[in-house]
């Protein structure tokens, strides 16, 4: 017979990790299972830690490129510059943070096998049956990103508010500084932005549009050659990826089950940023199902929609940046100066300058 656990995880993600590391910290016997052959095998994220993230789960320094200053350029590349004291980005070597957190996690006492995908799940009153491998729990967490198949097993909410990413590798490039290039073009990354990241051993180039549309990436590497000097010939390594931005979804929760991180919609509807919100929110999930299944607590789900903050102002600013000509009124001047960056310096500092 399969051995039975108190919390199965569907998804070794950042979210998935950080649920099942706490949970074990507590004392659950936990298993983690993906779909992927490896930890870090076809990531679809660029990897951003922001300060708040480093702080819940440092990384060896090996691993990443502290960034103190952020550029935001308007369509025609003029630019403002951002620093915060004492706050920074971290780019990472995403594949082999992974590894990283996957030993750590196995080292507060949980299971993490890899070439297991969840196909559904037969519920009984004696517990959670996982069709085709015969796992059984009594508790399941799906942190299986966007397109979420534990959702759609348990009938709960799924994303439908979505942008496409793509992101080029190319070879280290001096030209892109220490700097988190950030721009504003409504004619390449409609909906979002293109970015340019001095990463660990490389450069990460991106783009992130609304789901109808087309990443054009040649275009965009076109438009900013002149300033970083890049070359289709150095692209090490190309990926792509959906970024949930509607926001915590209503139903993210039921009998026994809990979503988390990029399934849950937990991440940010204006930066797209989601890997603050997958440590934060997967620690506090594994501590409350500790809590439910070990003292009789109220249901995770609960715990978590009352500490999860509504952020009300950036769900206004997607709002606008979705349906206002944003990009022709930073060039027209409608938007002086100071007030773009005040704005910017809210958007990625999280306060007015």
């Amino acid at each position: 017979m399969p051995h039975s656990h108190d919390l199965i995880v569907i998804g070794a993600g950042f979210a998935g990790l950080a649920c099942a590391r706490r949970a074990a910290e507590r004392g659950l016997s936990v298993l983690v299972l993906d779909r992927k052959s490896e930890p870090g095998e076809r990531i679809h994220t660029t990897g951003i830690l922001v300060r708040e993230a480093w702080k819940e789960w440092a990384a060896p320094a090996a691993l990443v490129r502290k960034i103190k200053r952020v550029r935001v350029y308007t369509p025609s590349h003029q630019f403002v510059e951002l620093e915060r004291d004492n706050y920074f980005f971290m780019a990472t070597d995403t594949a082999r943070l992974m590894g990283h957190l996957v030993d750590e996690t196995r080292r507060a006492g949980a299971e993490v096998r890899f070439g297991e995908k969840f196909r559904d799940v037969v519920r009984r009153r004696s517990g959670l049956t996982l069709e085709g491998s015969g796992v059984t729990g009594r508790f399941l967490v799906g942190a299986d990103g966007a397109r979420s198949r534990v959702a759609e097993s348990f009938g709960l909410d799924r994303n439908v508010r979505i942008l496409k990413g793509v992101e080029w590798e190319f070879e280290p490039l001096d030209s892109a500084g220490d700097c988190l290039h950030c721009f504003i073009d409504p004619e390449c990354a409609p909906g979002y932005i293109g970015w340019v990241v001095p990463g660990v051993g490389v450069t990460q180039v991106g783009l992130a549009v609304h789901r109808h549309c087309r990443a054009d990436m040649p275009k965009f590497v076109s438009r900013i050659n002149g300033r970083f000097g890049l070359s289709a010939d150095r692209v090490l390594e190309k990926r792509g990826g959906v970024i949930p931005i509607g926001g915590l979804l209503r139903s993210f929760y039921g009998d026994r089950v809990l979503l988390i991180g990029d399934a849950a919609g937990m991440v940010s509807p204006l930066t797209a940023g989601g890997i603050h919100n997958a440590y934060r929110f997967g620690r506090l999930a594994g501590d409350a199902i500790a809590e439910h299944l070990v003292a009789d607590g109220p249901h995770p789900g609960e715990v978590v929609r009352r500490s999860y903050p509504k952020r009300i102002w950036k769900h206004a600013a997607r709002w606008m940046y979705d349906r206002l000509p944003v990009g022709r009124a930073l060039e027209a001047g409608f938007v002086t100066r100071n007030l773009f960056r005040g704005v910017a310096g809210k958007v990625f500092f999280d306060r007015i300058r």
